[in-house]
């Protein structure tokens, strides 16, 4: 699994400190979550940021939330609201009726929608709340294609 297609904000000290206050092994915590132990033990160690689908089976498992696992941003993207929610792109793009291809771009500020509120439903939040983190979004990816625009000047004048 890439970091990228993972939650970074995922908190694995919480993961490690709630299982071991169990009593758990990781692969204990793995059949409890209905995954495999090298993903809990992935997930545990931070080598990986775990999907949505993982956190939020591990915080099921731990009477816990993926609020709690995953700690709220200043300024959270579509990206942060679905993954604190614990969904896929596919759940959203199923929820919302496009494809997944779509809710990515959407997510990474590429494309705007005719119905945010419908969207904001199926990222659990307010329209006003989709609107501000479609917008972060939004920046995140002007700002990145500022930075692939600058030309270098190899230290010339």
């Amino acid at each position: 699994m890439s970091p990228s297609s993972g939650i970074p904000q995922f908190r694995a000290d919480l993961l490690r400190a709630k299982r071991q206050a169990r009593g758990w092994s990781c692969e204990q915590l793995a059949v409890i979550a209905g995954i495999t132990p090298g993903t809990a033990r992935k997930a545990e160690s931070g080598t990986v940021c775990p999907s949505p689908r993982v956190v939020k089976a591990i915080a099921a498992a731990l009477d816990s939330s993926v609020d709690e696992l995953v700690p709220d941003e200043a300024r959270l993207t579509l990206r942060g609201l679905r993954a604190r929610r614990g969904v896929t792109q596919r759940d959203v793009a199923a929820e919302v009726g496009v494809s997944t291809g779509m809710v990515s771009k959407v997510e990474n500020g590429k494309h705007g929608v005719k119905r945010p509120e419908r969207w904001a439903a199926a990222y659990g939040v307010s329209r006003q709340r989709w609107t501000e983190a479609w917008e972060a979004g939004r920046e995140n990816q002007r700002r990145r294609i500022r930075a692939r625009s600058r030309p270098d000047d190899g230290g010339t004048q």
